[in-house]
């Protein structure tokens, strides 16, 4: 995908897929996979180690937050799960890039990088989350019960 460019910036599929399936598949399996994208995405980069299990991780505390939503689908809080989830993941990895003594421009870095992504991310999410969705049926059909309490007003 680093073909597709939009406002300067490349979506993050694995970020996109780290939290579609958190939402959908719930915070026990998003936390494996959340650990397995990171560390691959690390080995695949110039990051240290663990940056990008580190960044990632809020996604999962994000998930386990929607759970206690009163809206009905999924869709909608995997988008705020994405656009939130960037945010962090800038944040935090920039700050790791600081401390390893690399210059951050932290203002740079929020305008051209961060923000961007985080609507980018968001646009890109519902071809990520189709498949997901798609895929996580059977899952759902296997629980017995409600996930939330939901409200009639």
């Amino acid at each position: 995908m680093p073909n597709i460019e939009v406002l300067g910036v490349v979506p993050d599929l694995v970020l996109i897929f780290a939290a579609s399936w958190a939402v959908t598949r719930g915070q026990d399996e998003a936390a494996v996979v959340v650990t397995m994208a990171g560390l691959l995405r690390d080995l695949a980069t110039s990051d240290p180690l663990g940056t990008s299990t580190l960044a990632l991780l809020p996604i999962v505390l994000l998930a386990a937050a929607v759970r206690l939503r009163a809206v009905d689908t999924e869709f909608v809080p995997t988008v705020l799960v994405v656009a939130i989830g960037t945010l962090t993941y800038g944040i935090i990895s920039m700050t790791v890039l600081a401390l390893t003594g690399q210059t951050v421009d932290w203002t740079d870095a929020a305008l051209r990088v961060i923000l961007p992504s985080c609507l980018v991310n968001a646009l890109f999410t519902p071809l990520v989350y189709g498949p997901v969705h798609v895929f996580s049926a059977p899952h759902r059909e296997k629980t017995i019960g409600t996930r939330r309490l939901t409200s009639p007003l």
